[in-house]
């Protein structure tokens, strides 16, 4: 351990790179995001509903996402993942976005049904093709913010850690630090923190597995548009004023399958789908003899980033 941190720079510790991440992700984010959320009030002046919750709450987190582009421009460090989030036909993709966005619609509507057999909500459908249009926006904005997240915890946390240190140390950090991220959210309980952490284990093991963090940011994506826009669920304690159908809050009951205040995510079906995940590609990773991957950091595999070279300047001298 000791020859470890004698020849590690103290950059690429894990206290430097969780540091580095709250500065830039947490701080200068949030200043950009709130510079950026003036923008859709000089667009739309005279908004209101779904489109003033979408502006408010999802639009700024572009923001986030470049920031996260200029920290991997200005900083040669980091500029290998940008390699990594540059989508390839090669390394397929749009073909595993779509895995993940299909995967981030099962598994929150596995829990959703789990709340309906069980009584505990109640939609009525209350939409038109008028809003359409709205969905679709909604969808984009979504995306982004469901990317910032993956980009800073999934990629930048995630390839960081991973440089020097085993994978799986890369896949527990950032899987709890993105569970904490949420915990000042509305309504959030010991369980639904709980599932938050599971789910970012699953979410890290999932961008190991198909190697792709554009996996990642699908199955993010669908979660949350799903339970927000799809249903009008609580997002983490987010609750949408546009949606193709309406729960009958009213009839909503706060138990083990379903958190009233903060959504299928507060519940047991949650923590189940989460943890199944996390089985099923272990198990696939076992089949697949790639467990072993997991005990290994990039340097270890001779697989270091390759930094940008340095332009040399020659200087000529008279007479040669």
């Amino acid at each position: 351990m000791k020859e470890f941190f004698a020849r590690t720079h103290f950059t690429n510790r894990i206290i430097w790179i969780l540091l580095a991440f709250f500065v830039w992700y947490i701080l200068l984010s949030d200043i950009a995001m709130l510079f950026l959320s003036v923008l859709p009030r000089i667009l739309f002046r005279d908004t209101s509903g779904g489109l003033a919750f979408v502006n408010e709450y999802y639009f700024p987190t572009i923001a986030a996402c470049v920031v996260f582009l200029l920290v991997c421009l200005v900083l040669k460090k980091n500029r290998f993942m940008l390699d990594i989030i540059r989508p390839s036909r090669e390394r397929r993709s749009m073909s595993k976005l779509g895995l993940g966005i299909l995967l981030g619609f099962l598994t929150n509507f596995f829990c959703i049904v789990c709340a309906i057999l069980h009584g505990d909500v109640r939609f009525y459908l209350d939409f038109t093709a008028a809003q359409i249009p709205l969905m679709i926006y909604a969808f984009i904005c979504v995306f982004f913010q469901s990317s910032s997240e993956e980009l800073w915890c999934r990629t930048f946390m995630y390839e960081r850690i991973n440089v020097h240190y085993p994978l799986w140390v890369a896949i527990v950090v950032n899987g709890t630090v993105f569970g904490l991220l949420h915990g000042s959210n509305d309504g959030i309980t010991p369980l639904a923190m709980a599932d938050l952490i599971i789910c970012g284990l699953a979410y890290s093991l999932l961008r190991w597995y198909s190697g792709s963090i554009w996996t990642c940011m699908g199955i993010h994506t669908m979660w949350n548009f799903t339970q927000n826009f799809l249903f009008g669920l609580p997002n983490s304690g987010l609750v949408s004023e546009a949606s193709v159908l309406h729960l009958d809050a009213a009839n909503a009951v706060s138990n083990w399958v379903y958190s009233y205040e903060f959504g299928v995510e507060g519940a047991v079906p949650a923590v189940f789908i989460d943890l199944l995940l996390i089985v099923v590609i272990l198990i696939l990773a076992k089949r697949d003899g790639r467990l072993g991957e997991l005990r290994e950091s990039r340097e270890s595999k001779g697989e270091m980033p390759v930094m940008p070279p340095k332009k040399v300047q020659t200087v000529e001298i008279p007479g040669e």
